[in-house]
């Protein structure tokens, strides 16, 4: 019987895990609604990672946006056999596990900061989150100085390309 990484099975012992890459594309979700998985993504040309020429496609993932709705939205991906990284795509202006854009993540805690209170018809429970998040991410990043200027802090941490409303710091 052969062992899981001999020649006769042809595969080379794996070093790490397969890692995940998200590349950023400018797409209206809406439409990515409409059309489903008929959307025309548009195939990277080389792997951003290794450089690598034989980028194919490897699937959709599920995923959930404020502006679809209850709708979940197929996102593609694609795998570099090369260096094994899989390419996610993902509309521009939205974080990474966050469902609302950041427009909307700046405005409804701007208008906390600002106003004292949530916007109407807005989800206090996890705007409340957001400011949590916020507080944690501003202390951890920038400093105690800027806990009296939250909305300074955001505004730096993206500037930074730092997810503001992000759990981890």
């Amino acid at each position: 019987m052969a062992t899981p990484f001999s020649p006769e099975r042809g595969s080379a012992p794996r070093t790490s895990e397969a890692q995940v890459l998200i590349l950023f594309v400018d797409l209206c979700v809406k439409t990515l609604v409409g059309l489903g998985r008929k959307y025309p993504w548009q195939r990277p040309e080389r792997c951003p990672k290794c450089g690598g020429v034989r980028v194919w496609g490897h699937g959709f993932v599920p995923a959930y946006f404020d502006e679809a709705g209850s709708q979940c939205v197929f996102l593609k991906r694609y795998r570099c056999p090369q260096c094994r990284v899989v390419i996610r795509m993902r509309p521009v202006g939205y974080w990474q596990r966050i469902q609302a854009s950041v427009a909307e993540v700046r405005q409804c805690l701007f208008d906390r900061i600002g106003q004292g209170r949530w916007p109407p018809k807005s989800n206090p429970s996890r705007q409340r989150h957001w400011l949590r998040a916020l507080r944690r991410q501003v202390v951890g990043h920038l400093g105690m100085s800027f806990t009296q200027r939250l909305a300074e802090g955001f505004e730096e941490l993206l500037r930074r390309g730092i997810c503001a409303v992000s759990r981890s710091v």
